[in-house]
């Protein structure tokens, strides 16, 4: 039996030469027989059968660990089940777990059902909630940091007179008691509220232009309500290739430098069974797949990588180097496709809000679908800027991937100057990669409008941003903090609610939801407000794109409008209203 040894270790050749190697952790100590698992090697059980007093032996040598002691297969398996025994642990509160959620599946998608409904309500209702939500905040966070004022500034004079010396200590509450503590933090609160009482007064009118503008989205859903559904189609897409990724990866994992073992099953076998011999003997998916490949049109004798490339697919004597080749470019066409997957459903929304906003007369000149028409668009127009686009943001991951990758292998490896520079360039990648996306999904905008090119259309978008950039900073802000309140009112409410119906607490419960056997009914609680979360992002950021399509496309009206006959607003009257813009009436004819 071949010992089992480092890579950088020659095979021991006499007992002796493995006994050395042993002692000193060369080579594994035992040898017992295995069984393959997606072609790794995992322990088998057929070693216990051969009785638990047996001696493991090495060519005939019992083997002995480092204390001299004979090692017997009941030795073995004790050892294999203490190992285990926190996994079991762990594994059995998996299994209860899981079984709480396979038990309570169907409460679950009613909640999902219902965290749908409720996101969609929502938005609906921010056309008359948004402006009540935003100053209601304001009017908090002042009344809030008021009172804070004056506490501090109370705590301080109180202790105006106490005597106290300024230490590091780890108990908080000394702090607590120093009037410097409080004097401090009086200042800052103080210092705060002033800051934001003179941003509110010079920003108050981009205030409203950012409330009217959230109002605005909502009406153009109200509008569009199948585009709430949309994001269902890229998700799916997502799914399927991250299947086919994860198979194709494990494929690859999976290949060795041995070479796959002959095969000589018949070409008319059934995969899925039939009555013929060989398709009750098709047992190997890895044998099936070598007759597939040995198909393939290519000259195994070839020198260079052709040779080798026809020698890997079609016999399995796969160079290590071609397979990191390969799993490498997997990795880049996986960042790549999803990349470019989302652009599809950015571009598609973008494409049905700016339908909506450049409809003169609304919503009589709103398209019929304009989610349909919006993709039909994209995919017979605009698939090379997508393409583009998302190889950009590609790049820069699959960049991220590799330092990633490298810093991990080099841990506890490299110096402290390779190590700050490592993390440097890491974070210096991800922030190229935010600044991409938000290239890219305002490219994507200007594309929907004009139906430029993507170079083209990232430079206008950029251009324009960059003009308005005062209020592309309230929006996005006042955007995001609404959003934020709103996910969490969803979140909040739907597992409060699932909280009380699981745990029977809601009075009457029995007589509409019949009981449940949970050993932990947190755990079915835990993934309702998972799934709300996730059903409520896809709702927002549908909501979101919205958004910032009706802002670019706001922006663009009132730099190439001048309310005239000739190059009316295409705004609604209330933001007209703020900014102090009509549209002209036209000149009656005589």
């Amino acid at each position: 039996m071949k010992a089992i040894c480092k890579y950088n270790v020659t095979t021991p050749t006499s007992v002796s030469a493995s006994i050395d190697a042993v002692k000193v952790e060369d080579c594994a100590p035992f040898l017992f027989p295995s069984q393959p698992v997606v072609y790794r090697c995992l322990p088998s059980s057929s070693v216990f059968k051969q009785g638990r007093n047996v001696t493991m032996t090495f060519n005939g040598t019992e083997l002995t660990d480092r204390n001299n002691v004979t090692v017997s297969v009941n030795q073995l398996e004790q050892a294999i089940l203490n190992f285990t025994k926190e996994l079991n642990v762990v594994q059995d509160y998996g299994i209860k777990i899981l079984g709480d959620v396979t038990a309570s599946w169907w409460l679950i998608l009613v909640f999902a059902t219902i965290a749908m409904f409720v996101s969609f309500l929502w938005i609906v209702l921010l056309r008359w909630l948004a402006g009540v939500i935003v100053w209601l905040s304001i009017v908090a966070f002042t009344g809030l940091f008021s009172y804070a004022i004056f506490h501090c500034f109370k705590k301080y004079i109180e202790l105006k007179d106490s005597s106290g010396q300024w230490i590091v200590t780890q108990d908080l509450s000394y702090y607590a008691n120093l009037k410097e503590t409080w004097l401090a933090l009086g200042i800052i609160a103080a210092a705060i509220l002033v800051v934001t009482i003179l941003l509110l007064i010079f920003l108050i009118n981009r205030l409203r232009i950012a409330i009217a503008l959230i109002k605005e989205s909502s009406r153009a859903i109200g509008h569009m309500v199948g585009i709430l559904f949309w994001p269902l189609i890229p998700y799916l897409m997502q799914i399927g290739l991250l299947a086919f990724w994860g198979a194709s990866a494990i494929c690859l994992a999976a290949v060795s430098k041995t070479g796959l073992k002959a095969c000589s099953l018949h070409r008319n076998y059934t995969l899925l069974g039939g009555n013929s011999t060989e398709a009750q003997q098709y047992t190997d998916v890895r044998c099936w797949l070598s007759n597939e490949l040995t198909e393939l049109p290519c000259n195994i004798s070839a020198e260079g990588f052709t040779g080798a490339a026809c020698r890997c697919l079609t016999l399995g004597d796969c160079d290590v180097r071609y397979t990191y080749v390969l799993q490498a470019f997997q990795l880049f066409m996986w960042f790549w496709l999803m990349n470019f997957i989302s652009a599809v459903g950015q571009l598609t929304i973008a494409g049905a809000f700016a339908s909506y906003y450049w409809a003169f007369e609304k919503p009589k000149d709103i398209p019929l679908f304009p989610v349909f028409s919006s993709f039909c668009r994209a995919f017979r127009y605009h698939i090379g800027s997508m393409a583009f686009g998302a190889l950009l943001i590609a790049i820069v991951q699959f960049l991220i991937a590799i330092l990633t990758y490298v810093d991990q292998k080099l841990k506890g490896r490299e110096n402290i100057v390779a190590k700050f520079i490592l993390k440097c360039l890491i974070c210096c990648f991800y922030c190229m990669e935010k600044l991409l996306k938000f290239i890219t999904k305002n490219a994507y905008i200007m594309i929907a409008v004009y139906g430029k090119n993507f170079c083209i259309s990232a430079k206008n978008a950029f251009s324009l941003l960059l003009r308005n950039l005062i209020r592309v900073v309230v929006v996005d802000k006042v955007t995001d903090f609404l959003l934020f309140i709103s996910k969490l009112l969803i979140v909040g409410a739907v597992g409060v609610l699932a909280y009380f119906v699981v745990a029977r607490e809601m009075p009457g419960i029995d007589r509409i939801i019949p009981p449940l056997q949970l050993n932990y009914y947190l755990a079915p609680v835990l993934v309702i407000i998972c799934t709300s979360y996730i059903v409520a992002s896809a709702f927002f950021s549908i909501y979101g794109m919205g958004i910032d399509t009706i802002f670019l496309s706001f922006l663009e009206d009132l730099e190439r409008h001048d309310g005239s006959a000739e190059k009316p607003y295409y705004m609604n009257k209330e933001l007209m209203v703020i900014l102090g813009k009509k549209n002209k009436a036209p000149k009656k004819q005589a």
